[in-house]
């Protein structure tokens, strides 16, 4: 009996940690409180205006192929679908499917100023930052991991309010330039 006690310890022990491994991968904060946060945070780039040319292009990068991914640009999708100007640009919403299409393809097919990442499977976040920089695109995400990996600027729970993470060599490598109200608020990596 204490040798089945055992061994049911230990596959609950490791059900539970591949259920937390997972779900780190996913976000703390729902979109819909996420969004306008970022919109809000967008705001204090400096160089935005002059990368956005006219119109604010948010690019929203998801997987159709998983369930969390299309879930979270559907949300996405919603919440930012009312916002029609930030820091008085107007806002274009582009959906870039990363099953159907090279995420540099999509960036330079929407002319994007900034994309929101949603939780990804099988995609290289590192490889995502590069292109990212490459087209001088600021990243934004709700999966704190990711801004580990690379990505500008992130969200996580802290106690049990949203708090503003920012990776600042990813951020100045894409081409903002934050100004410091926002960096004293932050945590910044």
């Amino acid at each position: 009996m204490a040798i089945l006690t055992r061994r049911l310890a230990l596959v609950v022990s490791l059900v539970l940690g591949v259920g937390a491994t997972s779900r780190a991968q996913d976000m703390e904060i729902p979109v819909a409180v996420q969004l306008p946060l970022f919109f809000k945070v967008v705001t204090f780039d400096r160089q935005l205006r002059s990368r956005a040319g006219g119109t604010l292009v948010v690019a929203i990068a998801f997987q159709s192929g998983s369930r969390v991914s299309a879930t979270a640009k559907d949300e996405a999708w919603r919440s930012a679908s009312g916002i029609r100007e930030i820091d008085g640009m107007p806002v274009s919403l582009v959906p870039i499917d990363l099953d159907h299409e090279e995420l540099a393809a999509g960036l330079a097919r929407s002319r994007a100023t900034i994309i929101y990442v949603t939780p990804l499977r099988g995609v290289d976040v590192r490889e995502l930052a590069r292109v990212a920089r490459a087209a001088h695109v600021t990243t934004l995400t709700g999966v704190f991991r990711y801004v580990e990996l690379g990505l500008a600027i992130g969200v996580r729970l802290r106690g049990d309010r949203p708090h503003i993470v920012v990776n600042l060599a990813a951020s100045r490598l894409e081409g903002a330039d934050l100004a410091a109200e926002l960096l004293k608020l932050a945590h910044v990596m």
